[in-house]
């Protein structure tokens, strides 16, 4: 392929597609180019953004790289593309699957708690067979939660899936989601939900606030499709609870995200695999270009021209770092970039911050790769985002999120 991209974006989790989205919209020639479907079927439907202004004052963490504004304007812009997210100067708290609340930093206004000091019904909905859902412990955990609140469960059966129930065959969140998205699912909602409004407000004479929960996706604010015309608006509330693994939240996310960057312009070519890489300097001193990677797909090797390359790869749960036996080798899987790699990769406590997680690439300020030894760029039309980034933990630190949407739009703004 002799075509030559303004950017070519290796990776599709969250920092890739939000990369190649943002260069799209600003008019520049993208490819995106995926292995597979990256890490987005592991979203709970919530941003966390971590305590930035601490975290900006450790030592190389990503947010280092970037000033209060650029982070915001990650954010503004996750509201733009989706505008059912909430972006809040206050905490924002929503269930898990458990019952229990979190706090999330950005999430769709459908998961955003009501009030704890108000008073009223919180009903949990849920549909028989729901695979690894216990909803006496969620309700138990509701109602520790929410004292001030009645909280009780209505089950309810679907049609759709009754063979399933009988031949005893477990349902995913998944499977509920699609139900969810169809005109006979959305009926049997609104039905319920009637029923509950019904039930409820004659059982105590009043009209009282009544809140329906329910644990798999229901709104359609990622409708890649846009053609959906049975959306129904429920006679009640309707609060969603953060995803299951696998999560309906992460697969029509990352179907939206698909959708929005082609409608933008943006190529696509996924179940390709990038094999190597052709780049030169003009002296030892100077960052080597990259012209080209070499990728491979259904069974034949093509060539990939760009201007500028984003790394996206994911990290060592993404893929893009690839671990020898017993740790004997460890390396960068695209540009062989150089990697920081703590002394020890795992602390014995298992809820410690693990070393392993801070393996990545140190960068300049330009997400361009650095040599750790020299303090060198080693490629100077490349940059690295998201989980590839060193010395940051999404888990202990709470910032997974923030730190993909902040470095893959940062990214994109220099194409």
């Amino acid at each position: 392929m002799n075509e030559m991209w303004d950017a070519v974006v290796v990776g599709g989790g969250l920092a890739g597609w939000i990369a190649g989205i943002r260069a799209a919209q600003r008019g520049k020639k993208v490819l995106l180019v995926t292995e597979g479907v990256g890490t987005l079927f592991y979203f709970s439907g919530i941003f966390d953004y971590g305590d930035v202004e601490r975290l900006r004052h450790l030592p190389k963490h990503p947010y280092t790289l970037f000033d209060s504004q650029a982070i915001a304007q990650g954010k503004r812009f996750v509201q733009e593309i989706c505008p059912e997210y909430v972006v809040n100067d206050t905490p924002q708290f929503a269930f898990t699957v458990l019952g229990t609340v979190r706090q999330g930093d950005l999430m769709p206004r459908s998961m955003a708690l009501p009030d704890r000091q108000e008073q009223g019904e919180l009903v949990l909905l849920v549909p028989e067979g729901l695979k690894d859902f216990f909803p006496e412990i969620v309700v138990a955990n509701m109602a520790r939660e929410f004292p001030g609140w009645q909280v009780s469960v209505k089950r309810m059966q679907v049609d759709a899936l009754a063979e399933w129930t009988r031949l005893g065959k477990s349902v995913s969140s998944i499977d509920y989601a699609n139900i969810w998205r169809s005109e006979e699912g959305q009926r049997a909602l609104t039905h319920e939900i009637e029923e509950i409004k019904r039930q409820y407000w004659e059982a105590d004479g009043s009209q009282g606030k009544i809140i329906v929960v329910l644990p798999s996706l229901v709104r359609e604010y990622f409708d890649a499709s846009r053609t959906k015309s049975y959306k129904n608006e429920f006679s009640l509330p309707v609060l969603e609870m953060s995803s299951f693994v696998p999560s309906p939240h992460g697969r029509y996310f990352a179907e939206y995200l698909k959708h929005m960057f082609t409608d933008l312009g943006g190529e696509l070519m996924i179940g390709a695999r990038a094999i190597s890489l052709n780049g030169e300097s003009t002296s030892e001193s100077q960052a080597k270009v990259c012209q080209e990677i070499m990728v491979h797909s259904m069974g034949k090797s093509l060539r990939l021209k760009g201007k500028k390359f984003i790394l996206a790869t994911g990290g060592l749960l993404g893929g893009g770092i690839k671990v020898g036996m017993a740790r004997k080798t460890i390396r960068e899987g695209v540009f062989d970039l150089p990697l920081f790699v703590p002394k020890e990769w795992s602390e014995p406590q298992f809820f410690a911050p693990q070393p392993f997680a801070q393996i990545g690439v140190e960068t300049d300020e330009f997400m361009r790769p650095l040599n750790p030894e020299r303090g060198q760029v080693v490629w100077d039309n490349v940059h690295v985002v998201g989980r590839m980034l060193a010395h940051w933990d999404p888990w202990t630190q709470r910032c997974g999120g923030g730190v993909s949407v902040t470095s893959g739009y940062a990214a994109a703004e220099l194409i």
